[in-house]
């Protein structure tokens, strides 16, 4: 069918629950959704202030790249630097199978609606 880049992100910092943030459709084939995801991996940038981010990024697999963004914040109340860190997973991905949800259906007549 065709292919995609998937990116999973976590929330925040704190946060340990993932949550797809993107589906990019990429023109061509697989070798060409494997270097849009790799350079995705390398350039793309959540948060704030992206040019004072630093960046790890893993090869988790032929397909996918984990990677880890981090920046220093200074701290109001200690006045010590802390470490800021977010992650994202990028991967590339066919699209096997798709189907639509099924429409609703009209609501019923003669029912009070608020």
């Amino acid at each position: 069918m065709s292919w995609y880049v998937l990116v999973e992100a976590n929330d925040s910092y704190s946060d340990s629950r993932w949550e797809l943030v993107a589906k990019i459709p990429v023109e061509g084939d697989r070798e060409a959704a494997v270097a849009r995801a790799e350079e995705m991996s390398r350039t793309d940038t959540r948060g704030a202030f992206p040019d004072q981010q630093g960046r790890l990024v893993f090869r988790t697999s032929p397909t996918s790249w984990l990677v880890e963004q981090s920046r220093l914040m200074q701290l109001e109340r200690s006045g010590a630097p802390e470490t800021i860190t977010e992650h994202m997973r990028v991967c590339v991905a066919e699209l096997v199978m798709a189907k639509e949800p099924a429409p609703l259906d009209p609501p019923r007549k003669g029912r009070l609606r608020r």
